[in-house]
């Protein structure tokens, strides 16, 4: 027989093989999913009653304990039916049912994973301890180690957990690891840019002090550095305002950035800082189209009549969202149509009609 043919079989039968173990695999793999669900399930209806006997009669947390049998889906149908409760509740009654979380059973689990060489079990380890008070130095420091990971999910997750801890330094640390990070998406980093807030008013201050050192990492990417610009204004940390300020009047490298630029100019709109008018007003006859944009928006609302010029040179502006935002803009400052359209080329005035019209239709529509 021909050598190929041989080779041909050869062949054959590895592919058979191949195929045979993935498909037996996937059939292990589901049944193992299965019977894991239908334990959680049950694991859920047997633990719900005490957690519910225990949040409406108290009496002694320890008493829950004998419930367990060592067995990390019951674990984790525990956890979850807290966690679900405590969406729902909030006060000494959240406060009472997060104390479960401490349960040594539960603690021991979760700590045990922390400590794991596998990343998805560390992962699911944080996740936990997201929901408890980070009061554990070894847990912490653990976590502040899973951050130099080169698996995002587990530095995204690892950061998350130490949103919780009560010192502003450990959380900065966390939310500047996550911000370094290229390719994390926008709604993760704000994500976590709110936990960072402890929901105490008189940490805002020191907060908003971290916050200028993380902004100011020349290792965040400028999209990521503009989306912390916009939340700390959204947030509203007014300790950074002349800070920001500072950045917009004379950019170096790291705030020379369109997006940067951008973002600076709409926190000072959000902070309604009326000084700032004048630096933004410089930004008008930028280069980039994104951040005469940002310019012409706040100075509508914050500017004077002298601007109404530039807005009428804007109106020939080579991008056509500056045309639309420099229609807004007059529009905004009580000019009527004849006005707009007095000095506009005769090959513009139809579409800066229809820009009119548009603006008025949506006003019309809100």
């Amino acid at each position: 027989m021909d050598i190929s043919i041989y080779l041909l079989l050869a062949i054959s039968v590895v592919l058979f093989s191949l195929t045979s173990l993935l498909f037996f695999s996937v059939i292990i793999i589901r049944f193992r999913h299965r019977r894991w669900t239908k334990k959680v399930k049950q694991y859920k209806k047997d633990l719900l009653p005490p957690v519910l006997e225990y949040l409406e009669e108290g009496g002694d947390i320890s008493n829950l304990e004998k419930y367990f049998h060592n067995d990390k889906s019951e674990y984790y149908a525990f956890v979850k039916i807290v966690t679900n409760l405590l969406s729902q509740l909030e006060g000494p009654d959240a406060d009472r049912l997060q104390e479960l979380l401490y349960l040594d059973p539960i603690f021991d689990h979760y700590y045990k994973l922390l400590n794991s060489r596998n990343d998805i079990d560390r992962v699911k380890a944080c996740i936990y301890f997201s929901h408890v008070r980070l009061v554990n130095y070894k847990v912490i420091k653990k976590l502040e180690e899973f951050l130099n990971s080169s698996n995002m999910m587990l530095v995204f997750s690892a950061a998350t957990a130490l949103m919780g801890s009560e010192d502003v330094k450990i959380r900065a640390e966390a939310l500047n690891s996550v911000a370094k990070m290229k390719g994390i998406s926008d709604m993760a980093l704000l994500e976590l840019f709110h936990k960072f807030h402890s929901g105490e008013d008189d940490q805002l201050e020191s907060e908003g002090e971290v916050l200028k050192e993380v902004i100011s990492n020349p290792s965040i990417t400028p999209e990521n550095r503009a989306l912390l610009i916009l939340g700390v204004a959204e947030r509203g940390y007014y300790n950074m305002v002349e800070f920001l300020l500072d950045k917009l009047k004379k950019p170096i490298e790291i705030w020379d950035n369109p997006d940067v630029l951008h973002a600076l100019i709409k926190a000072q709109g959000e902070f309604y800082n009326v000084s700032s008018v004048d630096t933004i007003r410089q930004y008008l006859t930028h280069e980039h189209p994104k951040v005469v944009i940002a310019a012409i928006e706040e100075l509508s609302d914050y500017g004077s009549e002298k601007d109404l010029t530039t807005y009428h040179t804007l109106l020939t502006h080579a991008d056509n969202e500056v045309r639309q935002a420099a229609v807004f803009a007059l529009i905004n400052n009580d000019q009527n149509e004849s006005q707009i359209l007095s000095g506009v080329p005769d090959d513009l005035k139809e579409e800066i009609r229809n820009i009119i019209l548009k603006f008025k239709t949506e006003k019309n529509d809100q």
